[in-house]
């Protein structure tokens, strides 16, 4: 289910009006130890996956009273996912760079869709309005 150590996932709120639905990534096999715990998201309106602190700590929550429900993709479904997720607005972009917990600011990194999806995504993705 992983393309170069990636896995991912289609995020959907558990609840409805629970927030917006995600296409996200996680790298288990990386180096640091906080990279195998992060969960980076997609943002399809600047084209990156940029790393979700709200998730990261949603998918590891212990007492299983999670906001979010995960279901593991392999790169080609995640190629498609990637062209249905909406825009993300500047507000919860300025929520993702700024951390409340789990993350510290300078772990908030990302990723181009066309080093993880490829370009033909990437493409796509730039030629949505």
């Amino acid at each position: 289910m992983a393309n170069d150590g990636w896995e991912f996932w289609r995020v959907s709120p558990v609840s409805r009006g629970g927030g917006p639905e995600w296409l996200a990534m996680t790298r288990p096999g990386a180096r640091a130890a906080i990279d195998r715990r992060k969960m980076w998201t997609l943002i399809p309106n600047r084209v990156i996956f940029l790393a979700n602190w709200y998730l990261t700590e949603d998918y590891w929550r212990e007492d299983e009273a999670n906001a979010w429900a995960y279901e593991n993709l392999n790169i080609e479904e995640a190629r498609d996912v990637a062209l249905e997720m909406p825009a993300v607005s500047t507000e919860e972009i300025a929520r993702l760079t700024h951390p409340e917990s789990c993350l510290t600011l300078d772990q908030i990194d990302r990723y181009t869709v066309d080093k993880i999806l490829g370009k033909r995504t990437t493409s796509s993705l730039s030629g949505r309005s």
